[in-house]
């Protein structure tokens, strides 16, 4: 869980975060490979990494992620797996 003020954090950090209602989603546009590892022969494409919540009082409590590649193809990511990330906005 994430706490709600954290939000706006995230917000002036590079995030994209849209809120309807009690659902949120926190969006971030992946650099290229090729911007990441300095290299622009390496490709060009930039991925979208979803992740979806509900706000719970003052907490939002994800609830699925995804990268979502070029094509549309949307590939899952475990909520577990994000553990560090979420402890990492906890202590901003």
């Amino acid at each position: 869980m994430l706490p709600l003020s954290k939000l706006e954090i995230l917000e002036e950090g590079g995030y994209q975060v849209v809120r309807r209602g009690r659902e949120v989603e926190i969006i971030f546009i992946t650099p290229t490979i090729g911007d990441a590892a300095s290299d622009p022969e390496l490709g060009g494409e930039r991925r979208r990494f979803v992740v979806k919540g509900v706000v719970e009082g003052d907490w939002v409590r994800l609830t699925e992620a995804y990268v979502e590649e070029p094509t549309g193809e949307r590939n899952r990511v475990n909520i577990r797996d994000l553990e560090l990330w979420i402890q990492y906005i906890n202590s901003l």
